[in-house]
């Protein structure tokens, strides 16, 4: 019985040649073992890449400690935007990457499971962002490089349990670990990055009580946050969009004259940018000889003669004329 592979198998399979570093071709195999149809005829290819994923592994272990840790530091930018997944212990970081990507990352009870970031992609509408999983936030046991990926990341999601007898020790230490890498200033609750706050475990028993003792210290520092049980996958599935807005960027559509635009390849740019932003964005020659665009705006009939300065918004399709 064949195996009837889908068409993105084979062109996940591609990415695979490409893939340089062991992390980027484990990340490859994993998402071909989800892409793979889950039958008997499957079996064996499966079993060769959970094979393929083990014995690169294997390799990983042999690598020079530096190494490690070197490759630990530096996650690869993809996607429209990255967004480090942090917290404090056992908070369900891991367990938020594995809902919302096809990433993988070890999960467990018992604390300081995670102990390697994992990057995964999650989709949101017609675009991609990419999440990291990350160490446990703690000033004794985080270890260095922590604080440099967390200050590389566009935005945080800072998870925490909200249902812990231990939460305010908890959120101190991790907030003592955000000021000592320079992401919380020392006096006051402001923060250099934009963070989406999000209380998980409002399925366990003690959540109520434990809140109540949380909106007591932080809810005037913390008005607006995110409620959620991952575990009874309550309230999550409004994430992806949460974090789109975390970035605080646009989508814009360009079409060439005469041809229907591309709805399928946004391009991605900070909130406000204008047409040279986004004619330099595809390319400097572009840029260099615009002279006008003809520019449609979601939810508007009209089409609109703009300049070089025009501001753009969300949704909006550009056709450029040089």
């Amino acid at each position: 019985m064949p195996v009837n592979l889908p068409p993105q198998y084979h062109k996940k399979e591609a990415e695979l040649k490409d893939a340089k570093t062991i992390e980027e071709k484990i990340a490859v195999l994993e998402e071909l073992i989800s892409i793979v149809p889950k039958h008997k005829s499957s079996e064996k290819l499966q079993a060769l890449l959970k094979s393929k994923i083990a014995k690169l592994r294997k390799e990983k272990l042999k690598e020079p400690q530096a190494a490690r840790k070197a490759a630990m530091c530096e996650i690869d930018r993809e996607g429209s935007g990255q967004v480090a997944i942090c917290g404090p212990v056992n908070s369900g970081k891991s367990s938020l990457v594995s809902l919302l990507t096809k990433a993988q990352p070890e999960i467990a009870d018992y604390p300081f499971t995670t102990k390697m970031p994992l990057p995964g992609m999650m989709k949101y509408e017609d675009i991609k962002i990419q999440l990291i999983d990350t160490p446990a936030l703690s000033l004794d046991f985080s270890e260095s490089w922590l604080g440099g990926l967390l200050r590389k990341s566009d935005a945080l999601v800072f998870i925490f349990d909200i249902s812990s007898d231990f939460l305010l020790d908890e959120l101190e230490d991790s907030l003592k670990l955000l000021e000592k890498t320079g992401i919380k200033e020392k006096d006051g609750f402001i923060f250099k990055k934009r963070i989406l706050w999000t209380g998980n475990k409002t399925d366990n028993p003690s959540y109520r009580e434990v809140r109540e003792i949380f909106l007591e210290l932080y809810g005037d520092k913390i008005p607006d946050f995110t409620e959620i049980s991952i575990k009874e996958n309550k309230n999550t599935e409004g994430f992806p969009e949460k974090i789109f807005g975390l970035l605080d960027i646009i989508r814009v559509y360009t079409k060439t004259p005469g041809k229907p635009p591309d709805m399928e390849n946004p391009y991605t740019l900070g909130n406000k940018a204008t047409l040279m932003e986004l004619a330099a964005h595809i390319h400097k020659d572009i840029a260099e000889n615009f002279k006008y665009a003809r520019l449609w705006r979601k939810g508007d009939g009209r089409i609109v003669i703009a300049g070089r300065d025009y501001t753009l918004k969300d949704g909006d399709i550009a056709e450029i004329h040089v």
